[in-house]
């Protein structure tokens, strides 16, 4: 009988529970509960370091503007792993949303989105382009068409381990543009990951400015230092 009772009990309290927190999510990055229709609680956003400042990356006498919605640090560098090493596409809606409140705060005005493109090597290895991944997510919150405009030519080496002028060096003639109509006089916004040097950026929004683009705008999730 007694066993019964406690059973019970458990049971009386584990619905309870259930209504109580019906609308009870959890942390992705720590686990902890939250009420609110978002993925990170409030300890694991307040340790994110928002990057207020655009990045002049300037080259071949060309000026690209480029736009970080963080610093690749603590809780941001955490979600951007878990998106490009282990599926993790939750991950990647946090990041998206970040992007998303950058566009808005910055009163960024573009026409289209594409997307820093991947080699079919590095695509059947992973499953996926975490680029296009947030682009996609970026579009259809903004209304704005996503398009594959970019291809990656060759295979280059891994950015990690190299310094500034090697950065530059190994994404030399590494993109080109597989499609011209849809950026032909238009303002392109060009999603990445996270910018670095801005070597990777550089030379893709340098392709879509030779290929009719009028003005190519950079975002990126985060920016990083070597």
């Amino acid at each position: 009988m007694g066993n019964g009772i406690i059973k019970s009990l458990k049971y009386l309290v584990k619905c309870i529970n259930e209504v109580i927190y019906s609308d009870a999510r959890e942390c992705i990055i720590c686990n902890g509960y939250i009420k609110e229709e978002e993925l990170l609680c409030g300890k694991c956003s307040a340790s994110v370091k928002i990057c207020n400042n655009s990045l002049e990356i300037i080259n071949d006498g060309i000026k690209i503007v480029c736009y970080s919605s963080a610093y690749y640090s603590s809780i941001i560098k955490e979600l951007i792993i878990r998106l490009k090493y282990k599926n993790d596409f939750k991950a990647g809606e946090v990041l998206a949303k970040y992007m998303i409140n950058t566009i808005k705060l910055q009163e960024i005005k573009f026409d289209v989105i594409t997307y820093v493109p991947s080699t079919r090597e590095a695509i059947k290895k992973r499953g996926y382009n975490q680029s296009e991944y947030l682009a996609k997510i970026i579009g259809n919150e903004m209304n704005k068409k996503v398009y594959r405009i970019l291809k990656k030519t060759k295979n280059t080496k891994d950015q990690i381990g190299l310094n500034e002028e090697e950065r530059w060096l190994n994404l030399k003639n590494s993109f080109r543009s597989i499609r011209y109509m849809q950026i032909e006089s238009k303002t392109v916004l060009l999603i990445d990951d996270v910018v670095t040097t801005g070597a990777t950026s550089f030379y893709c929004a340098k392709n879509l400015l030779e290929n009719g683009a009028k003005e190519v705008l950079v975002l990126t999730a985060a920016r990083s230092n070597i």
